[in-house]
């Protein structure tokens, strides 16, 4: 009798811990209720277009940069490639952004080395624009920063010194729907972003 009792219980078992497990927590700071990410058209460092109803299905891990910063910046990009690479065959299903806050500083020679000295050429798509361009996406994504815009007439009198840009500096994690999960800070452990990435990736 013991064992043709065995399998049911098994599986009454099984379900009861099916039911009533915690689902795996994510690791930043939770946006409730989630925010849909505003869409954006704007060229990465080779040249193409990149939007983020594009990349829907995806998640997406969302920053803004500026290649002369001295010290958030290069932490970030430090960060995302250690993520990038615990990821593993999962950073296929994600996708990693960077937004300019310093079209004037910004150059495509200033994308291409940042990119290199902190190893994410490959990994990280580094989104540029005009300063109307970038403006409405810093609105969008509620990004303050004291970039000023590079006229027609200041340009006129040769390229300008790197100047230092304030910003905000953080990480906004984008389920594959589009909306806005999470947020995580410029120093966020590289850990956290990869439980966030695995937990809201879809499923194969």
């Amino acid at each position: 009798m013991a064992t043709l009792l065995a399998a049911p219980v098994a599986v009454a078992a099984g379900w009861a811990v099916a039911k009533y497990a915690k689902p795996p927590a994510l690791a930043g700071m939770v946006v409730t209720p989630p925010i849909q990410a505003g869409d954006f058209h704007l060229k990465d460092q080779h040249g193409a277009v990149v939007s983020m109803s594009a990349l829907r299905g995806k998640v997406v891990a969302l920053t803004f940069l500026y290649t002369h910063c001295p010290d958030a910046c290069p932490l970030i990009a430090e960060m995302m490639h250690t993520a990038y690479r615990k990821l593993g065959d999962s950073a296929r299903r994600a996708a990693f952004v960077a937004v300019s806050v310093d079209p004037q500083g910004d150059t495509p020679e200033a994308v291409r080395t940042f990119l290199a000295t902190h190893r994410v050429d490959s990994e990280l798509a580094y989104l540029t624009g005009s300063f109307a361009e970038l403006k409405a996406v810093w609105g969008g994504y509620y990004i303050g920063t004291d970039a000023r815009d590079f006229t027609a007439k200041t340009a006129s009198k040769g390229p300008p010194s790197p100047q230092l840009v304030g910003h905000s500096a953080l990480v906004y994690v984008i389920d594959p729907r589009g909306e806005i999960r999470v947020i995580l800070p410029s120093n966020f452990d590289p850990n956290d972003l990869v439980t966030d990435v695995r937990i809201l990736a879809p499923r194969r």
